[in-house]
């Protein structure tokens, strides 16, 4: 469709149709990257302009659910290819309804209500997204720990960071709720504005602050050291507006408190206390020009792609709605920001004195968890390398993996050594990984595992690996099929890719003594993922040795690094702060 690539599975005997356009997120600057976090919600939540009238989110919704079956928004891509999009997508269930899909995209792409009369709405988004986030860690722990994992192993893209990290979007998000905010007209401003400046130099320890933060939203039970009654009563002082902004940054700052380690209590204390001040100096009017200065650099017909998926008819009747919407959009030149390699958490880290070199294994803290969960993962095999070792690795991955007797997972959860765990290879990403999760003790759990695989086995594995090998798309809708397809098309695994490493595994099963081959390789390649089974975690290429818990999980497992590893060996405690990304 001219210069714009469409990847289209047909599937003729669909009635509906569902149509996506992704666009690259490339093109921001890092300056800018604090607005993108939110961007899906704020394009999708907010209501429409549409032929210069402002549609409301609640008249939007009405109106969506009478005229088609769905419209999405959400950020996607694949950090193995640095391929980081956001994709809007539309569906419906005949062919008039997959038009006004397309009509329904082009509308949330070019005229989100971003208007000044719209706050109210924009502010209620930015809240509930921000509550949303910070709430992730109290969700189920299946549903949420490995994010902060593949934010470290990826931490050297702000982008990913922005897009897909809840910890660095949550720090982004209360961001971008106090540049929305208004501090009222002079006097409020300077006020407001002279009171944070002040705050920023209050010093006490953690318990003392969040006394003061709760006593300043109104709990006059709280007994605050003397050192810092005098902002309390300065807070009670100030203007109207100015003691509700600031009732509103005592409760921000409560709840980030616990995002900090003690280390570091007073530089982050400060940080955030003048980084509200500065947000809330910006303008709304500002921050809105600057939301949609982002949307623009997006929304760029250089930086689209697009996939359909339905019969060939109804492609036939669209493809005038995708010539409008592509017609229209900005078809300036675009350039990619360099955003370099620094690797950002590492940095925070290396700022608040917590490491002097490059850490190997780290652990988020989670005080809440009582268990301790871990990833691990290092390169293995991808679908590009077909060599012999390269094949043999990558099967030798399977002998523990799935779910059979055998198998890690079955193994540990007969033991009551883990919820949910097992060993996983990807060819699409080149890693291994192990994962327990709700492990009562990491050493225990880990030791177990490790006992397992080294187990001596007289069982003939080779058909069971091979067949954990292959996987098929067969059983999924026809939608993520095709979008699959398309995704898997831009980062160039192409049929013929996946082919030839197939053809490669299918002529390793030839082999006589496979499964001997196998077990033969069993250590060097389990190791990888195993710190205490072999080699040192420092010596894995593309180690990436990630555990969340409490205290206590941290101390044991440090203790059993130690005592494998020697005695230099260190877990570095992440917090939050340390994703954030800091102007």
């Amino acid at each position: 469709m001219g210069k714009i690539k469409l990847g289209a599975a047909t599937f003729d005997n669909m009635t509906g149709a569902t149509t996506g356009m992704v666009l690259r997120l490339d093109t921001i600057p890092e300056k800018d990257l604090v607005y993108l976090s939110l961007l899906p919600e704020l394009m999708r939540g907010v209501g429409v302009i549409r032929n210069g009238k402002a549609i409301s989110y609640e008249e939007m919704t009405e109106l969506l659910r009478k005229e088609i079956l769905g419209l999405e928004v959400e950020f996607t891509g694949s950090p193995v290819t640095h391929r980081y999009e956001i994709t809007v997508r539309g569906s419906g269930n005949d062919a008039a309804e997959s038009g006004r899909a397309v009509s329904w995209m082009k509308l949330v792409l070019q005229n989100p209500n971003w208007r000044p009369a719209n706050l109210p709405r924009i502010r209620d988004v930015v809240d509930q997204e921000l509550s949303e986030l910070r709430r992730r860690m109290q969700d189920a722990e299946e549903s949420w720990v490995s994010n902060p994992s593949d934010a470290y192993r990826n931490q050297d893209s702000p982008l990913y960071l922005s897009a897909f990290s809840f910890l660095t979007q949550a720090h982004n998000a209360q961001r971008l709720r106090w540049m929305l905010k208004s501090a009222g007209d002079t006097g409020n401003s300077k006020a407001i504005d002279s009171f944070l400046s002040k705050l920023a130099m209050a010093e006490g320890t953690r318990d003392e602050l969040k006394a003061m933060l709760t006593a300043m939203g109104g709990d006059k039970s709280q007994t605050v050291s003397a050192g810092l009654k005098p902002f309390v009563e300065q807070a009670g002082k100030l203007p109207k507006t100015a003691q509700t902004l600031a009732t509103d940054a005592a409760a921000d700052l409560g709840q980030t408190l616990g995002d900090i380690p003690d280390s570091s209590l007073a530089s982050d204390w400060a940080y955030l206390c003048n980084e509200i001040r500065q947000d809330l100096a910006q303008p709304p009017a500002k921050t809105l020009a600057d939301l949609e200065n982002v949307r623009r650099r997006i929304v760029n017909s250089h930086n689209l792609r697009m996939f359909y998926v339905g019969p060939t008819a109804i492609r036939q009747k669209l493809e005038p709605d995708y010539l409008s919407v592509v017609s229209r959009l900005d078809s300036g030149p675009v350039a990619k920001s360099n955003y370099g390699a620094e690797r950002r958490v590492e940095a925070r880290l290396l700022a608040r004195g917590a490491s002097v070199g490059t850490p190997v294994y780290v652990g988020l803290m989670a005080p809440n968890m009582a268990g301790g969960v871990m990833m691990n993962s290092a390169k293995l095999t991808s679908y590009v390398d077909t060599s012999r070792d390269g094949i043999l690795n990558f099967l030798t991955s399977k002998l523990y993996s799935g779910g059979g007797a055998h198998a890690v997972f079955t193994k540990t959860i007969s033991a009551g050594l883990a919820y949910s765990n097992g060993i996983s290879s990807s060819s699409g990403t080149g890693l291994m990984g192990y994962y327990a999760e709700r492990t009562p003790e990491l050493p225990q759990t880990l030791r177990f595992a490790i006992g397992e695989v080294k187990r001596p086995m007289d069982t003939h594995l080779a058909e069971y690996v091979i067949a954990l090998a292959f996987s098929s798309r067969a059983s999924s809708p026809y939608e993520a099929r095709g979008e699959a397809m398309a995704s898997n098309m831009a980062d160039q695994i192409t049929p013929e890719v996946v082919s030839r490493f197939r053809r490669a595994i299918l002529d390793a099963r030839k082999m006589p003594d496979l499964s001997t081959e196998l077990y033969r390789r069993k250590d060097q390649v389990f190791e990888r993922v195993f710190p205490g089974y072999g080699k040192r975690g420092k010596d894995i290429a593309g180690g990436n040795f990630f555990v969340i818990g409490p205290e206590k999980q941290m101390a044991a497992y440090e203790a059993y690094l130690k005592s494998v590893e020697g005695p230099e060996t260190k877990l570095y405690r992440l917090y939050p702060r340390d994703f954030w990304l800091v102007p």
